[in-house]
């Protein structure tokens, strides 16, 4: 059975410096990957190349088979700076995506925006513009829009990066439901021990030569996990495989 996602000998380069050389990754349908590595190594490069919006300089990209070779539908990215756009209020940023394909009616999209809404966290804010929500509300509008087109692959890209550590966790407890909810595979690339223990079920190691050491985490998806002394050995171990491969 062919794998949903495959990265093949992927390498790519900017302004004659190679960022990725050679990449070989694999994705399975509805499992979750966080990815980490020194700054500079390539991972915001690597998502953009999976979400289409980068071409590879050499190698190929697929999910379910067919190539990636330009942004789709079923593939979503939730940007580091949200992209979140100041004139759009709350219903109208979520609703875009839809609106956008100009396959649903007005009703229809009502619907599934107003009862994302509710799931998100978001009611009473739908007519807010984002200047008027916190960190953590700004957060859950990206959120939602990335998920309302229901992607099968969904990539982000430091989700929790500027918030303070109360709205962080609950940020990262709500993407942990919604991943379980919607059995959507997720790729996330997070500069956070702590942040890729919690969401990831594998723990994906990027070095500066293109390999990818691939860590299974037994502590995704359980119960209260970072009341458990074990979560936070877990971390350590993965930061000390991190500092290693920075030397």
């Amino acid at each position: 059975m062919d794998s949903f996602v495959q990265m093949k000998q992927v390498s790519f380069t900017y302004d004659n410096k190679q960022i990725l050389n050679k990449i070989n990754l694999t994705l399975e349908k509805s499992h979750s990957y966080a990815l980490i590595g020194k700054s500079g190594v390539g991972k915001s490069t690597l998502l953009h190349i999976l979400a289409g919006l980068l071409k590879t300089t050499e190698g190929e990209v697929q999910m379910k088979g067919k190539q990636i070779q330009n942004p789709r539908k079923d593939i979503g990215f939730m940007f580091q700076d949200l992209g979140l756009f100041p004139w759009l209020k709350v219903f109208d940023a979520i609703s875009m995506p839809l609106k956008l394909n100009k396959r649903h009616t007005s009703q229809e999209i009502k619907e599934r925006v107003t009862a994302l809404i509710k799931e998100v966290g978001l009611n009473g804010l739908e007519h807010k513009y984002p200047a008027e929500l916190s960190g953590g509300q700004k957060q859950r509008v990206a959120l939602a829009r990335t998920l309302i087109n229901e992607p099968d692959l969904l990539l982000m890209d430091e989700p929790t990066s500027t918030l303070d550590e109360m709205t962080k966790e609950q940020i990262q407890q709500l993407i942990l439901v919604q991943l379980q909810q919607r059995q959507t595979t997720l790729l996330l690339v997070t500069h956070n021990i702590e942040e890729a223990v919690f969401l990831g079920q594998y723990i994906l190691l990027l070095q500066e030569n293109g390999e990818i050491e691939t860590l299974a985490n037994p502590l995704f998806g359980v119960d209260r996990a970072k009341d458990n002394l074990s979560f936070y050995q877990a971390c350590i171990e993965i930061r000390k495989k991190l500092a290693a491969v920075q030397v």
